[in-house]
């Protein structure tokens, strides 16, 4: 059985609440996967095929206790800048295009939806898709792919959800449905007021008014909720924030605030053992241990941390014992040299690094995609690999490779230094979701500060918990019944 989850509005909350209805599904038994035909997002995630999809995907396929699948999310666009992204199609890079040019591929894509579709069909009891933005987007309605369309090709119940929290909540409901086709409208089967504060019955009569207006029931109300603590879908979330984490915690963490930051929830894993600060390029290193994040243009990033004399700062830090931690774009840009003649990465052919370490990086590879496991220090290391560049490092390596790629292929990853402070530099995306090497780095400044070591793995006992609380106050706030039964 399908069931979708549309929007009013961006960000109304579609992606919660289908997270929460796939572990609400799951809770019951049943054999769940997550959907979302097209995303956009320079946060992505390994699938069990070495295919990249939406972290937003990811996340729920956690929730539905599946193992991730690039069916779940068929096709994948990661802006790169001038009006184009790259488009991943079930899970592999496909083409850099423009939106004229997507747009003229649309039955392509279509068919490639249809197979994911089938493919699930035959495989789950419960399939739950989540819409893009607006569903009823008038001037893009004609080639849009990503929500009740999709719904028609199987059928799908579907749910409005709209967010009460910006106002305008009963008007966005009827002019929503009003503006859709007959024909994806008799797809909704209910409405949901989504991030409700207060005393729920000043919506009596606004709901028993919509309900008349549409002749769609009002399937509950869903209140506000700030504590969740899920992942962050798309690193644009972060934009505006300046720190987060644990403001009773005395490790501090600076992240480098990169202009075009991926895969950030690398670091969001932190913020239940430490205070984290996002530090624009024009600021100093206060903290315990830096982290230059994944960015998809490392020889742009390198061009203003060297501007902004990144290579003195970050010396300065090593001497007093800092931790430097660069992940992906950001161990490559730690190295002497960037080299991009094809111009895949950014707008310069050749770049020096900061010269922390010794490597040199060459862009305009295969697209390596992999789910990868390496060892440090007897410990076990899991993590995925989403990378063009292949670095050749004089350093010692970080880890000896197991499964996936690494540097360029050569059975090694990374690269560590640990003559003035510590540091690591690593293709791994989610090193720190590893908790002995999270115990590992973290413990280390608590040496150093006199503080007691991390005793738990704060970050999977919370996501467990998120996970079962979305459900709950689905359960316990909507008329599910209409959706399974």
């Amino acid at each position: 059985m399908f069931i979708m989850v549309v929007g009013t509005s961006s960000d109304s909350g579609k992606s919660t609440i289908a997270l929460g209805l796939c572990r609400y599904l799951s809770n019951l038994g049943y054999k769940v996967a997550p959907f979302k035909s097209q995303n956009m997002s320079l946060n992505s995630r390994v699938t069990k095929e070495d295919g990249e999809i939406a972290v937003a995907q990811y996340i729920q396929s956690l929730a539905a206790r599946t193992e991730p699948s690039v069916h779940f999310n068929p096709i994948l666009l990661k802006p790169k800048g001038n009006f184009k992204s790259q488009v991943i199609v079930h899970g592999k890079p496909y083409k850099d295009m423009d939106y004229n040019e997507y747009r003229k591929n649309k039955d392509y894509f279509l068919k490639k939806i249809k197979e994911s579709l089938e493919i699930l069909k035959e495989n789950y009891d419960f399939v739950v898709m989540e819409g893009a933005g607006s569903c009823c987007e008038i001037n893009l309605l004609e080639n849009d792919i990503a929500n009740l369309r999709i719904a028609e090709l199987v059928n799908a119940k579907a749910i409005l959800v709209a967010d009460i929290d910006r106002g305008g909540v009963f008007a966005s409901i009827y002019g929503t449905i009003k503006l859709l086709p007959e024909k994806w409208r008799k797809l909704i089967k209910g409405i949901v007021i989504n991030k409700f504060r207060g005393n729920i019955d000043v919506l009596k009569d606004g709901i028993d008014k919509i309900e008349e207006l549409t002749g769609i029931p009002v399937l509950g109300v869903v209140p506000y909720c700030e504590d969740l603590n899920l992942p962050s879908e798309d690193s644009q979330a972060l934009q505006k924030l300046k720190s987060f984490g644990n403001k009773k915690s005395k490790i501090n963490v600076n992240v480098v605030k990169f202009n075009k930051i991926s895969n950030f929830w690398d670091i969001e894993v932190l913020k239940y053992d430490s205070y984290i600060k996002l530090l624009n390029f024009d600021e100093d290193i206060d903290g315990d241990i830096l982290i230059l994040p994944g960015t998809r243009t490392a020889v742009n990033e390198s061009y203003f941390l060297k501007e902004y004399n990144w290579d003195e700062k970050i010396n300065e830090f090593l001497k007093d014992g800092g931790i430097v931690v660069g992940i992906c774009g950001g161990y490559q840009v730690l190295g002497e040299r960037l080299i991009n003649e094809k111009l895949t990465d950014g707008d310069y052919k050749y770049i020096d690094g900061l010269k922390i370490l010794k490597t040199k990086t060459v862009f305009g590879n295969k697209k390596i995609i992999k789910n990868s496991i390496g060892i440090f220090n007897n410990l076990i290391i899991k993590g995925y690999e989403l990378h063009e560049g292949y670095t050749y490092s004089k350093e010692k390596p970080f880890l000896k490779i197991e499964r996936g790629f690494g540097n360029c292929g050569d059975g090694f990853d990374g690269a560590i230094k640990e003559d003035k402070g510590l540091v690591i530099g690593t293709y791994f995306h989610g090193i720190f979701e590893n908790f002995e090497f999270r115990k590992y780095l973290l413990d280390k400044v608590c040496e150093r500060k006199g503080l007691d070591k991390i005793s738990e793995d704060k970050y999977n006992k919370q996501l467990e918990e998120s996970f079962n609380k979305a459900a709950n106050i689905l359960k316990d706030n909507l008329n599910l019944d209409i959706l399974i039964g």
